[in-house]
């Protein structure tokens, strides 16, 4: 028996003709958000980022917005937290979107390297260069250069802002009357130690840092520290005072700027400081139910990671 094609439905009935598009359609779309979707989730940590003053999480365009009225911003970094690399990166990235103008300030380069550190930017020396001759960290490749080579694409200054370690070293074994022994040279790396600042606050924070070691240390291991802090706010002052129209994004350990202590304490005792903003970034326990109130006091904005 022969049976006629016309008597089986046919995959291109009217019918058929119009669900099948449109499936298609469907599916695709489905397919191509599931996988920017993913795309997404793989490329990008996650972070969450929380304004005291509002009481509520927010984001990081809310920080870029807000410099509008400010010329440095501070972010405060554990050394080790990939994830807070990445934040740092993409908020440098975020700021140079908007202002024609983004200094980029770093605890990691101490002052003396700072003609290396230019070598570099204008392209003299090669990265392998600057990593062995400006004595970068052993996670500079990881954690900092993304933000170096986007400041030298961008065709923006990096500052070596903080005090060679070998006068951190001198400070902390003959106390800092020690740096006036220096050369005339040497003495413009560092930043003398203002011993009339209040730092009770800073100082008992340091103490509870080196936990049982307190009780063994001097005072001069405290001074080491100001000497980091003051070098650090002399480098930002003297910037911000030659272009105040510049914005600067200072990166440095959280230790030295949370509760607006350290560096940042020593930049507000300058004569007529800067406006700044402060941010610290860490990794919380409490990540997926934050108890923001316990964090509150650290900085202008806290960002947290798992």
């Amino acid at each position: 028996m022969t049976v006629l094609k016309e008597n089986i439905p046919s995959a291109c009935s009217k019918q058929s003709r119009g669900f099948l598009p449109l499936f298609s359609f469907w599916m695709v779309f489905f397919l191509t958000v599931h996988y920017h979707t993913a795309a997404q989730n793989k490329s990008t940590p996650p972070y969450k980022v929380y304004n005291p003053d509002t009481e509520k999480e927010t984001a990081l365009q809310e920080i870029v917005d807000r410099m509008d009225g400010i010329s440095i911003l501070f972010f405060g970094e554990e050394h080790d937290n990939t994830t807070g690399h990445y934040i740092q990166d993409t908020l440098y990235k975020m700021l140079l979107e908007k202002y024609p103008q983004v200094t980029l300030s770093m605890e990691m380069f101490e002052r003396d390297v700072q003609l290396v550190l230019d070598e570099y930017l204008t392209g003299i020396i090669t990265e392998a260069k600057l990593i062995e001759e400006a004595r970068a960290w052993n996670n500079y490749k990881e954690s900092y250069s993304p933000m170096v080579n986007r400041a030298k694409d961008h065709q923006q200054p990096v500052i070596a802002a903080n005090a060679p370690g070998r006068y951190v070293n001198l400070v902390n074994r003959e106390g800092p009357e020690a740096l006036h022994s220096l050369s005339k040279h040497a003495k413009k790396y560092v930043n003398f130690i203002n011993l009339d600042i209040d730092d009770t606050a800073y100082k008992k924070k340091f103490s509870d840092a080196m936990g049982e070691h307190a009780h063994h240390m001097g005072p001069n291991m405290f001074y080491a520290q100001l000497l980091r802090d003051e070098t650090m706010a002399e480098s930002l002052y003297n910037n911000w005072r030659s272009d105040r129209k510049d914005k600067i994004f200072h990166i440095t350990g959280r230790f030295h700027s949370d509760e607006r202590l350290g560096t940042v304490h020593r930049l507000l005792n300058q004569k007529k400081p800067p406006k700044l903003l402060t941010i610290s970034c860490f990794s919380a326990e409490d990540f997926d139910d934050p108890d923001w109130g316990k964090y509150k006091s650290l900085a202008d904005y806290i960002i947290i990671t798992p």
